[in-house]
Order: structure tokens, then C-alpha cells, then sequence
């Protein structure tokens, strides 16, 4: 059942300072809604906002304060997270705020959160050698279920009539079995209150102008839960990343052009992936799954009148994906659990014959056929190599070949 109504007309701001121009440290003490006593201890955390201070709350030991800078105490805020504390969300998915904080003269300073233990979403992801680093362990079966936490999470959000808006790997945070749980609550879209911030690589196409001057839609998040979910998967790229300058991607993504295909899509000649492990996920990944992904972030710039994927769809998508990857499943062959991959995925019937290997230069686990292994000693690398470093070596040597002269 929805908790919040979805709105269509934005609400205009009261941009006037209600809370005092003070600042806080340990020991000060601040109050409840209900006149509780809050006492500040250890400052963990400081950013544009403000601070988050841990608290001495005896009934509460999960919660910390976040307190904002003296320039954020704005009449709008302090009535948009009154709406949020008097509607409470409990579900594990989101950090809902619990009160909000005053000073002695009851003006505004800040609000209760609970705590949240884990690792931000980016700081991991972006990299397979820093998500081997915090999860060693983990497999690229994990990391679907990552995936398909994260939709269900939005699914459930927008279910109570949240909208994220604001919704970027910074914003989640992962714990060791891949739960997430979104923070940030109060800039989140609520009501008519619009989410004033944002993040230029998850903005939908459509969207423009000032970020507190319109409200987003489901719609909306669903294009940003999109990008996520391809930065996810193939561990740091992004779905307009192709070979080039950073102008090209910006230029891909405004035109709905990315380097891979789907359904009837075929990239425009000249626009390549980069010649990244990241690369190769694609092709190993559900057929439509790969279709509703590619729909979500094309589907404006390129004209389709079909709306877009909902964040609850994509989650039976990599359901059904993970129940491929367990025994019995189409997708139950080792290699398909493997993070990185060194090329396309192989037919089936390849797949027995194709041996496990780790790269002597860049360490990823591969596979390789028999031809693979037979074409690599013809080119005098006895050690294992995979494609991409056998590229590279390639190139370096015709380079060294052929040097720059300068006249």
C-alpha cells in the first residue's frame, strides 16, 4: 500500500532560514520532536550538508545524528522531513529518518537516522581488483543477487510512492551477505517535494534544467536503476562508454547510442566498447535481460513509444537469470560465474572443452579452447595470456617496431 501520493505539479520552496547560525560538537545537547534529550558523542562523518555525529539515546543505539550546516537549515527542509518522520517507511531497503532534532528554543537543526553498516556501493564496484579486495569471496553469482537487491529495493520504494530520484552507487550501501540499504532519505522525492539534486551520468535524457524545478517519475528512476545496473555488472563501465574521447560518450548517450547490441539494435559503425574485460559481460547475460536494459536507456532518444522497463520487471528478469546460474539451470557452467570475461560468450557446445586459466599479466581468470591455447604458443607466449594482453603486447610490439621519429 502506498504511503506517499506521486504528485504532478512541483512545490515552490521556502528558501528562508529557520534554525539558528550555531554549530555543534561533542557533548552539546539537542531535542526530540518529543523532548527527548539527545546528546552529541563522536563526529563520523562530515559532507556538503552537514555532519553526522554517533548519539547517547539510551532507548536507541542504532541511531546517529545528521545535523545540517547552518546555510541548509531552510524552512522547505525542515517541513519535508517532518512529512518523512510522520510517515515512516520500515523496511530494510532505506535509512528512514526516526525524528527531528532541535535546539533548546525548538529550531531546526537536523534529524535522527539510523546507523548503517557496510560499503557504499562505488566503492567497489568501479573495479574488479577493489571488489576482490572487499569481497573476495565473491563470485559473479553475487553479484546478481547485488543486482537484484537493488531493483527490489526501488520496486518496494516506489511501491510506498517514493521516488529516488538521486540515485547513484553513493547512495546505497552493501553489507557482506549483498543486502543494500539506501541513505540520503531527505532528498529523496517525496510528494511534491522534487529531489533537488542529482548525478549528470544517471540523469534520464529527457530531463532538463534545474534539478528542483521539476518532479521525476518512476520512469525516471527506472533509466537511472538501468545505468547502475550495467556500471554493476560489468564493474565499472558505463553503457555509453565506447572508444574515444569523453565527448563521444557524452555524445552517445545523448543520442541513445551504445556500443552493444540488443533486440533489433545494432551499434553505428565506427562505435566500439573499450577494450576492457567489462566489455565482454554483455554478451554473457540473459537475452532479455540485455533487451529491457538496452529499451531503458535508449527508448527516448530513440523515438520507441514503449514505456519503459519498471525496476520490478528487471527483478524477475535476474531472478530467473540467478535460477539459470544454479545446478540444472542453462546457465550452471562454471564459466558463467566468473566476474570478467577475455571475450564473447562461447556456444555451448564449446563451453566443455574450453580449460580454466589466470592471466600471467593482468590476472583474470579465463578460459580457453583448445584453438585459443594452440594459437597462443604459435605467437610464442607460452605463458597464459588472455586475449585483451595478447592485444596489448601485440600493439606494444608493432609500436616498438615502428618508432616516432621527430624531425
Amino acid at each position: 500500500m502506498s504511503i506517499y501520493t506521486l504528485h504532478r505539479q512541483v512545490r515552490q520552496l521556502d528558501k528562508t532560514f529557520c534554525g539558528n547560525g550555531g554549530k555543534y560538537s561533542t557533548g552539546d545537547v539537542l531535542f526530540s520532536g518529543q523532548g527527548k534529550r539527545i546528546v552529541l558523542h563522536t563526529p563520523i562523518a562530515e559532507g556538503g550538508e552537514g555532519s553526522v555525529f554517533t548519539v547517547h539515546l539510551p532507548s536507541e543505539t542504532t541511531l546517529v545524528a545528521k545535523l545540517y550546516h547552518p546555510a541548509q537549515r531552510m524552512r522547505w527542509r525542515e517541513q519535508k522531513l517532518r512529512l518523512i518522520c510522520s510517515r515512516p517507511i520500515r523496511s530494510p531497503c532505506v535509512a528512514w529518518p526516526r525524528a527531528m532534532l532541535y535546539d533548546e528554543l525548538r529550531r531546526f537543526v537536523g534529524v535522527l537516522i539510523p546507523r548503517v553498516d557496510g560499503v557504499p556501493l562505488g566503492a567497489f564496484t568501479s573495479h574488479a581488483e577493489l571488489l576482490k579486495k572487499q569481497f573476495p569471496l565473491w563470485t559473479r553469482y553475487d553479484l546478481i543477487k547485488l543486482c537484484l537487491h537493488l531493483a527490489e529495493s526501488v520496486h518496494t520504494l516506489h511501491r510506498h510512492g517514493v521516488i529516488l530520484g538521486d540515485l547513484h552507487p553513493g547512495n546505497v550501501i552493501v553489507s557482506d551477505n549483498d543486502s543494500v540499504c539506501w541513505v540520503d532519505v531527505d532528498s529523496m522525492q517525496i510528494e511534491d517535494y522534487p529531489c533537488t539534486v542529482g548525478t549528470e551520468r544517471f540523469r534520464a535524457p529527457e530531463l532538463h534544467g534545474n534539478y528542483g524545478g521539476f518532479l521525476r517519475t518512476c520512469s525516471h528512476d527506472a533509466y537511472a536503476l538501468s545505468v547502475l545496473l550495467f556500471m554493476t555488472l560489468t564493474l565499472g563501465l558505463s553503457p555509453f562508454s565506447r572508444q574515444g574521447e569523453e565527448g563521444d560518450m557524452r555524445e552517445s548517450a545523448r543520442k541513445g547510442e551504445p556500443p552493444y547490441a540488443f533486440a533489433s539494435y545494432k551499434p553505428p559503425a565506427g562505435i566500439y566498447p573499450p577494450d576492457t574485460p567489462g566489455r565482454y559481460v554483455w554478451s554473457y547475460l540473459p537475452r532479455k535481460l540485455r533487451d529491457d536494459l538496452g529499451h531503458n536507456l535508449t527508448c527516448v532518444q530513440r523515438r520507441d513509444l514503449r514505456p519503459r522497463v519498471m525496476p520490478g520487471y528487471l527483478a524477475r528478469c535476474l531472478q530467473q537469470y540467478l535460477r539459470d546460474m544454479e545446478p540444472g539451470g542453462r546457465r550452471n557452467h562454471p564459466m558463467y560465474r566468473d566476474l570478467l570475461h577475455d571475450s564473447s560468450c562461447p556456444p555451448p557446445s564449446l563451453l566443455e572443452k574450453m580449460t580454466p586459466n589466470i592471466c600471467s599479466d593482468c590476472g583474470i581468470r579465463f578460459r580457453e579452447a583448445p584453438d585459443d591455447v594452440a594459437r597462443r604458443l604459435r605467437q610464442s607466449h607460452a605463458r597464459p595470456l588472455c586475449r585483451l594482453c595478447i592485444r596489448r603486447r601485440s600493439a606494444l610490439n608493432q609500436s616498438s617496431r615502428n618508432p616516432t621519429i621527430n624531425h
